[in-house]
Protein backbone atom coordinates (compact mmCIF):
# COMPACT_ATOMS: atom_id res chain seq x y z
CA UNK A 1 0.00 0.00 0.00
CA UNK A 2 3.04 2.23 0.35
CA UNK A 3 4.14 1.84 -3.01
CA UNK A 4 1.36 1.78 -4.82
CA UNK A 5 2.33 5.02 -6.50
CA UNK A 6 5.67 4.04 -7.26
CA UNK A 7 4.63 0.71 -8.30
CA UNK A 8 1.85 2.52 -10.77
CA UNK A 9 5.28 4.22 -12.41
CA UNK A 10 7.34 1.39 -12.61
CA UNK A 11 5.66 0.33 -15.61
CA UNK A 12 5.18 3.42 -17.80
CA UNK A 13 7.09 1.14 -20.80
CA UNK A 14 5.59 -2.09 -20.06
CA UNK A 15 3.35 -2.83 -23.56
CA UNK A 16 0.49 -5.07 -21.13
CA UNK A 17 1.17 -5.62 -17.37
CA UNK A 18 -0.97 -8.32 -15.76
CA UNK A 19 -1.53 -8.04 -12.19
CA UNK A 20 -2.40 -10.63 -9.86
CA UNK A 21 -3.96 -10.94 -6.04
CA UNK A 22 -1.17 -8.94 -3.66
CA UNK A 23 0.82 -12.17 -1.59
CA UNK A 24 0.59 -11.62 1.92
CA UNK A 25 4.04 -12.81 2.57
CA UNK A 26 4.22 -13.20 6.72
CA UNK A 27 2.24 -10.83 7.21
CA UNK A 28 -2.09 -10.70 7.22
CA UNK A 29 -4.16 -8.81 4.60
CA UNK A 30 -6.48 -6.06 6.49
CA UNK A 31 -7.70 -6.36 3.03
CA UNK A 32 -7.28 -2.06 2.91
CA UNK A 33 -5.62 -2.36 -0.59
CA UNK A 34 -6.45 -4.71 -3.84
CA UNK A 35 -4.03 -5.75 -6.85
CA UNK A 36 -7.22 -3.81 -9.19
CA UNK A 37 -6.28 -0.35 -7.32
CA UNK A 38 -2.79 -0.71 -8.48
CA UNK A 39 -4.58 -1.47 -12.18
CA UNK A 40 -6.54 1.20 -12.10
CA UNK A 41 -3.35 3.58 -11.11
CA UNK A 42 -1.37 2.11 -14.16
CA UNK A 43 -4.47 3.24 -15.44
CA UNK A 44 -4.35 6.59 -15.41
CA UNK A 45 -1.27 6.90 -15.93
CA UNK A 46 -1.73 5.21 -19.36
CA UNK A 47 -0.25 1.74 -18.83
CA UNK A 48 -2.20 -1.16 -20.74
CA UNK A 49 -2.82 -2.92 -17.44
CA UNK A 50 -5.50 -6.15 -16.27
CA UNK A 51 -6.25 -8.06 -13.37
CA UNK A 52 -6.37 -11.64 -13.72
CA UNK A 53 -6.80 -13.11 -10.12
CA UNK A 54 -5.58 -16.94 -10.49
CA UNK A 55 -2.08 -17.95 -12.56
CA UNK A 56 -4.31 -20.59 -14.63
CA UNK A 57 -6.06 -17.90 -16.24
CA UNK A 58 -2.70 -15.69 -16.81
CA UNK A 59 -0.69 -18.47 -18.25
CA UNK A 60 -4.15 -19.29 -21.01
CA UNK A 61 -4.29 -15.24 -21.59
CA UNK A 62 -0.64 -15.44 -22.28
CA UNK A 63 -1.03 -18.25 -24.41
CA UNK A 64 -3.65 -16.36 -26.63
CA UNK A 65 -1.82 -13.08 -26.98
CA UNK A 66 2.26 -13.76 -26.35
CA UNK A 67 3.39 -13.42 -29.94
CA UNK A 68 7.16 -14.38 -31.85
CA UNK A 69 9.91 -11.84 -30.25
CA UNK A 70 7.82 -10.98 -27.18
CA UNK A 71 9.44 -10.48 -23.87
CA UNK A 72 7.59 -12.14 -20.38
CA UNK A 73 8.73 -11.22 -17.27
CA UNK A 74 6.71 -12.90 -14.26
CA UNK A 75 8.45 -10.73 -11.29
CA UNK A 76 6.99 -11.10 -7.64
CA UNK A 77 6.64 -12.81 -4.29
CA UNK A 78 5.19 -16.11 -4.09
CA UNK A 79 4.99 -18.63 -6.54
CA UNK A 80 4.07 -16.34 -9.51
CA UNK A 81 7.30 -18.16 -11.04
CA UNK A 82 4.55 -20.88 -11.44
CA UNK A 83 3.37 -19.08 -14.86
CA UNK A 84 6.34 -19.01 -16.44
CA UNK A 85 7.19 -22.63 -15.73
CA UNK A 86 3.65 -23.46 -17.24
CA UNK A 87 4.30 -21.35 -20.43
CA UNK A 88 7.88 -23.23 -20.81
CA UNK A 89 5.96 -26.51 -20.34
CA UNK A 90 3.63 -25.97 -22.94
CA UNK A 91 6.60 -25.64 -25.31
Amino acid sequence: KALLNEFAEAFYSADKVIITDIYAAREKDPGDIHSKDLVEKLYQNHVDATYISNFEDITEYLKKHVQANDLVITAGAGTIFKVAEALVEEK
